[in-house]
């Protein structure tokens, strides 16, 4: 997981450079050009806040809120908090809460003739030395100071976006932590009848009752796609692509391939037990011979062969179930041939006639088969029957939790 946050945080870097660059344009720097006039030195504070917050799939990286601090003694530090991390621990311990993001000096003047907080930053490394230094200009109407910051995304890089900030004499929030409980987001599960994290990479993806998909990695949606579900198979198109799903007697598997804008491409490999495919609903009949259709709320399972005078098996949910031959092509109609009551243990379903011997279900990697010997009219009809479906289908006999 921390190798794919880093992974993202460096093309977050990349793809904004480009879009964000054109904001990289601080206020005049301090000089004998810039109008200013020092005034004496001031005993107050300042506190100044802000937010940056575009969305997408970079958020918890581009997103933040800001606490800019001006204290008595003329020293200045801005700190920055990822909120779209969704962490709001203490900020001491707290990964997202970066303390003293830039610091500098700030002193009261008047620009121009204007008074004005005089406003210094830059990002300062342990040995002294600094990078990436603007000054700005803070200014007060009706006891509200304002001023735009030019912040870098990122420490070091030169990709960086325009925070409007807010201010004013003394303090709004008394420390760190009650500015991390202001900004503070809480990350809501989307609404899903069934939820699918990858083996690795930190991927989930959220399967809807109306035939949606998402699929976020930690709290970033990065992909939206729609799945087509029959009683024994199931479909996705995830950004207009076909993913191909595989199940099998025990999973169902897929992998999405995440593409960083062609930078780099993540594989996010999905599995879910076989049990979880019955809580997909059905969106599309699968109609046709030998398959499985739904046929009202009572009925769990519904199989045909269609080349033995068009045969259903039919599993209710009470435990029951019933074999019907179709005679309507020799004027004699529906006729049921047997019934009786079916259970479901170790990937196998027996059925139980009220006469005749128990046969249990065949399942390989694929195929879900049920073959019985049905009679009619008193022996003068005799016929093997088979019944095959996806073995996927099994899971719809499973117990449900």
């Amino acid at each position: 997981m921390k190798k794919l946050l880093t992974t993202l945080c460096v093309f977050a870097g990349l793809m904004l450079t480009a879009c964000g660059g054109a904001n990289n344009e601080s206020k005049p720097a301090d000089g004998s050009n810039g109008g200013d006039s020092q005034q004496p030195a001031s005993t107050d504070s300042y506190q100044f806040w802000g937010k940056l917050e575009e969305g997408g799939s970079f958020a918890s990286f581009t997103d933040a809120a800001f606490l800019l601090n001006l204290d008595a003694q003329g020293k200045t530090t801005l700190d920055k908090y990822n909120f779209a991390s969704y962490d709001a621990s203490p900020a001491a311990s707290n990964k997202s809460y970066n303390a003293s993001y830039m610091s500098g000096t700030w002193k009261a003047v008047q620009k121009e003739g204007v008074d004005a907080l005089q406003i210094k930053l830059a990002f300062v490394e342990e040995d002294g030395s600094e990078s990436g230094a603007s000054t700005y200009y803070a200014y007060e109407s009706d006891g509200v100071y304002s001023v735009d910051l030019t912040v870098a995304l990122v420490k070091g890089q030169s990709f960086t976006r325009t925070v409007e900030m807010t201010g004013q004499k003394g303090q709004k929030y008394a420390d760190a932590d009650a500015f991390i409980q202001a900004y503070k987001k809480e990350f809501v599960e989307p609404e899903n009848v069934l939820k699918v994290n990858s083996k690795e990479n930190g991927g989930v993806a959220y399967f809807q009752q109306d035939g949606k998909v998402l699929i976020y990695v930690g709290t970033n949606n990065v992909a939206n796609g729609t799945y087509v579900k029959t009683a024994t198979s199931l479909t996705l198109k995830i950004d207009d692509k076909d993913v191909p799903v595989t199940l099998t007697t025990e999973k169902g598997s897929f992998t999405y391939t995440y593409d960083l804008a062609g930078y780099q491409t993540i594989d996010l490999v999905f599995e879910f037990p076989i049990a979880d495919f019955a809580k997909l609903p059905v969106t599309q009949d699968q109609g046709g011979q030998g398959g499985e259709t739904q046929v009202d709320e009572n009925v769990l399972v519904e199989l045909t062969d269609a080349d033995h005078y068009n045969a259903k098996l039919t599993f209710n949910k009470d435990g029951t179930y019933s074999i019907k031959l179709d005679f309507s092509s020799f004027g004699a109609g529906t006729v049921e041939v047997q019934k009786g009551t079916w259970a479901y243990a170790s990937y196998k379903v027996t059925l139980t006639p009220e006469s005749g011997e128990a046969f249990e279900s065949a399942i390989t990697e694929t195929t879900l088969t049920f073959s019985t010997h049905v009679s009619a009219f008193s022996g003068r009809v005799e016929t093997d029957l088979v019944f095959t479906t996806s073995s996927a289908t099994i899971a719809k006999f499973m117990p449900q939790a």
